[in-house]
This record gives C-alpha cells, structure tokens and sequence, in this order.
C-alpha cells in the first residue's frame, strides 16, 4: 500500500508540483494516469472528491485540490525529520507558504489560459500583464535569499510553498523560454538555487515529454 497520484494521462498539470514534491520528500507514489473515460467513469462511481483531479489517495484517505495535497505531504515529510521543515518553523512561515501556493495556482490558471488560447495575442498578454503582475512581487521576496536561505519571505526553509511557486516558474520558462526571469535577478537566483535541489534537478531531467 501506499500514496497513489490520479491525474490525466500524459499531461503535467496540476499534478507536476504534487510530482515534486513526493520526490522533494523522499515518499513513493503511484503515478496513475487517467484517461477522459476512465474519469468519467470514476466520477460516476463516486471515486472523486468533487469531481475532479489531481486527486492523491493516501491508503483510503483521499484529498483533492493542489494546495491541500501539498500541504499533507509536507506534514508526512517533516513527521519522518530532517533539517528542511517543508511546513516552515512556525505558523507565520506555513501561512507564507499557503499565501505561495495562492499565487502560484492563480500564475498557472493564466499560464493554462495562455497555452489553451494559444494565440500571438494571448502570449502577449501574459508577457506584458501577468509575468510583470507577478514576478515583481517575487522578486521582492527573494531578495533576503542568500546561501542558507531556501525559502521566500520569511524563515530559511524551503517550503510545500516555495515549491509551488518553483514548478510555476519552470512551467512558465518551459513554456515561453528561460530569459523570462532575466529581468528579475533575485528571482532567477532563488529559481535557480532550487533547480539545484537534489530531487528536483532529478526530477526534471528524467521526466517524460508531457503536455502542461
């Protein structure tokens, strides 16, 4: 028994950061794909909390919604020890982190609305609006990110927050290209220091060619 991840076949979406962040925390998991029948199907058989994916089912105890997925597998990590705490060192940086996981679900609905549009004008848009919108309030947070400082904002740890904030960006360098974060130097420093992280950087460099 263990964690199992259903997410659509063949695409990263919502589930990468959840991919992540098992690796990130050493647990193994099922990566289950689903197809749209096989979906249909487990919705009409009351499989799905609210009908909708990414769901993790966790030896019966099923959770649905990204940010609270996060939330529960950096409980599960930081119960088994370690130096990093991915839940922060107290309330304060656990709410940052909630705060983190807010903003980076609302980066990556206009990153899909871009992707979806697929237009010249869309990919405009999102240069000009979202990616100025965004990226700046970041930057701001990364700018106490020295050496020993993983996260944003306050605290030192490297948070299921910061690693929302982290897929989002290499989503979005991915999608358009890496120079995006260029004109955000504290930025690109603290998305790079995380691209370093062990089990991310194997992440990424092993996983499949996939639709976002």
């Amino acid at each position: 028994m263990g964690a199992k991840l259903y997410y659509f076949e063949g695409r990263r979406g919502d589930a990468e950061a959840i991919r992540m962040m098992f690796k990130e925390g050493g647990i193994d998991f099922d990566d289950v794909g689903v197809s749209e029948d096989q979906f249909q199907e487990m919705d009409a058989a009351g499989d799905l909390l609210f009908g909708q994916l990414p769901m993790v089912d966790f030896d019966g105890f099923k959770i649905v919604e990204q940010p609270a997925i996060l939330e529960h597998i950096a409980q599960l990590t930081d119960e088994k020890g370690g130096k990093n705490k991915y839940l922060g060192e107290n309330e304060n940086e656990r709410s940052t982190a909630r705060s983190l996981c807010s903003a980076a679900r609302q980066i990556r609905r206009e990153l899909l609305h871009m992707l979806q549009v697929g237009s010249v004008e869309a990919k405009k848009d999102f240069k000009d609006r979202v990616i100025p919108f965004w990226f700046t309030s970041i930057d701001a947070l990364a700018v106490s990110s020295g050496d020993e400082d993983q996260g944003l904002g306050d605290g030192v740890h490297f948070t299921f927050g910061d690693l929302a904030i982290f897929e989002v960006l290499n989503a979005i360098s991915y999608a358009l290209n890496v120079g995006v974060l260029r004109k955000y130097p504290n930025l690109k420093e603290w998305h790079d220091k995380a691209m370093r992280r062990s089990a991310l950087e194997k992440h990424i460099a092993s996983r499949a060619d996939a639709e976002w």
